[in-house]
Parts: structure tokens; sequence; C-alpha cells
């Protein structure tokens, strides 16, 4: 059994990994941290099923970390990376923020704008694209989670940079999300409000995710540098991602680039790649882990559309989080997530 604390356990994604470690029958809650909402007790309907006592959120310093194993960090961006060294050094970490998700220390000032205080902690997290990098989160304490939107990216893309099987300098990236991607910086009101017959664009060029997807596709690539065009969509539903990557193949059908896909996550539990020319939608993965790819060919034979797509809040957060979680600690991936 593994005492775990959520910290920043009050929004969307904490919420979320607080039932799904109810369900798990390794994990006990021994702290649950919230700002605003610390004294409050946590009511969701997991905990009445399972009888579970009560719990409630406290400040970070109200917790007694001596007793945790592994924190699931949930706070908002550029906190976690300030508070780290006032945690007992012998604990795990699965950060869901963009605090450790970068190799270069530069690259946070380029692209996410502060300086990190503790970059020579920076390459004891590792990247948890789960899929993707097994072997190197079995082995790890800590795990930087990725971003959604570039969970999204990376699980179908990777394999084809690996492959050679598309340029790497003409790829291009429009995205959609639900508003639960844009956190509790807002109100849920206020959420509803922005998004009310509205579909939003932002992060044109200079989105944060792009940063982590460059890097790992640059890893991919032998080190040598890839550079994608994206940019996100604020759309009117509460969650769901939906992803077209615009690809030119390298000599290579379409019919061979969704078998490369095929082939490579054919015995994957939580990624599915459909037949040519079927394209998945948000309504098929929601409340779910899973991924879901498409490949569609148009009239054009030097361009492709992979369209993928995920539930923000789970397999682009919480549940990929859970699934390292249970890699690191030698157990079903699959557990407190089928």
């Amino acid at each position: 059994m593994k005492n775990i604390a959520i910290l920043g356990a009050s929004g969307f994604v904490g919420n979320e990994l607080i039932s799904m470690c109810i369900n798990h029958p390794e994990i006990n809650i021994a702290g649950l941290s919230a700002n605003r909402s610390a004294g409050e007790q946590i009511n969701l309907e997991d905990i009445k099923k399972k009888n579970k006592s009560e719990l409630y959120y406290k400040k970070i310093d109200e917790i007694d970390f001596s007793n945790i194993d592994f924190v699931f960090n949930c706070l908002p961006n550029e906190q976690f990376y300030k508070i780290i060294k006032d945690l007992p050094s012998e604990l795990s970490v699965i950060d869901l923020s963009i605090d450790f998700r970068l190799n270069n220390k530069k690259d946070y000032l380029d692209w996410y704008k502060f300086k990190h205080d503790n970059p020579d902690l920076i390459e004891d997290f590792k990247y948890g694209l789960t899929e993707m990098n097994r072997s190197q989160i079995k082995r790890a304490k800590h795990i930087s989670n990725p971003g959604c939107y570039a969970t999204s990216v990376l699980i179908p893309l990777t394999i084809l940079v690996q492959e050679k099987a598309i340029r790497t300098d003409n790829i291009i990236i429009d995205a959609k999300s639900g508003y639960s991607g844009a956190g509790k910086t807002k109100g849920k009101h206020q959420l509803l409000k922005d998004v009310h017959e509205n579909i939003k664009t932002y992060g044109v060029g200079d989105h944060k995710h792009i940063a982590e997807i460059n890097q790992e596709l640059t890893i991919h690539n032998d080190g040598k540098n890839v550079e994608v065009f994206f940019s996100a969509n604020l759309i009117p539903v509460e969650r769901g991602i939906l992803s077209n990557i615009y690809i030119s193949p390298v000599e290579l059908s379409a019919e061979e680039i969704q078998k490369i896909l095929y082939d490579k996550f054919k015995d994957e539990a939580f990624i599915k790649t459909l037949p040519l020319n079927e394209i998945p939608n948000t309504r098929e993965v929601v409340g779910t882990n899973n991924l879901i790819i498409g490949v569609k060919k148009g009239y054009k034979n030097d361009t492709i559309c992979i369209v993928s797509v995920l539930d923000n809040l789970v397999k682009g957060a919480a549940g990929q989080a859970m699934q390292n979680f249970n890699l690191m600690n030698e157990m079903d991936e699959g557990i407190a997530l089928i």
C-alpha cells in the first residue's frame, strides 16, 4: 500500500485523480492540498460508493509528508518547482505541471518565461509519455507528466518520426479542447460564459506545449531538430481534445502510414488505430483513458491528416499519471483505469 498526497487536488484534474486513487486497491490517500478550498470536505460520488471515510482539503504546510510515498502535483504551473526542495528527498513525484518537462534549463525562460530555481533536479524527472517511454518510467524516481495537447500529438507522431516516415520540416497541428483544459483559473460559470456559442483560438505558434512536442520529436529524430507549428482552440464542450495533425509522408502511401501506427499500437490497452479514412470523435473517449487515432487521405497525395482524440482530464492528465504510477510500482498499468 502506497500513501499518496495530491497537491492542488480541488481542480478538474485533481478531482479525477482523487476518484482514481479511491478506486485503486494499493493506494491510501494521506493528504490533499487546496488553497481556497482548505478545510472543506470532499464530496465525490466515488467516496460515497466506496463508503470511504471523510476526506478534507488542507493547506500544503498542514500535510505530514513524513508518511507520504508518492506526490501527484496538480498545482498551477510555476509553483511546484519553488517548493520541491521543502519536501522529503525520499518522496517520488509525478508532476502534472510544466515545471520539469523540459530538459534544457534555458528553454524554461524561452518558452515559459520563468527562470528555473532548481535546475539541478531537472534530470531527475523523466518524461512520462507512457507508451513511448516505459523503460525510463519504470526506473525513474520522478515523472514529468506530458501536457494534454502534447500527448494527443506525440503518441501518433513519435513513431512516424522514428521510422523516418514523414517530413519533419512541415508538421502542422490544429487542436481543439473543451473548457476544462483551462483549469480553474476562472470559475466554471465564467468558463461556460466564455465558450457559449463561441470558439476561441489561442497559443498560435507560441503555446507552451510546443516546447515539449519539439523536444520529444527531436529526441526521437536522432537529435535532429524538429519544430512543429501548433495552434489551440477552446470549444464549447466541457472535456475532450481533438487534434488534426497535417503531415507530408516520405515516399509512403496513406495505407502505409496507417499500418505503421496500427502495428505500433495494436497491443496497447489504451490506444486504438482506426482503419484508413475512419475519423474518431471525442465522444468515443470522454471519461476514459483511451486515445484513438484516425488517418485520412484527401485529394492531395503529399498531405495526410492524422486525427487524434483523448479526454484531456484522463489520458491527457490524471489517467496517464495513474498509468505511470502503476508502471513505477510494477503494477498492471490498467489498475483504477479500466
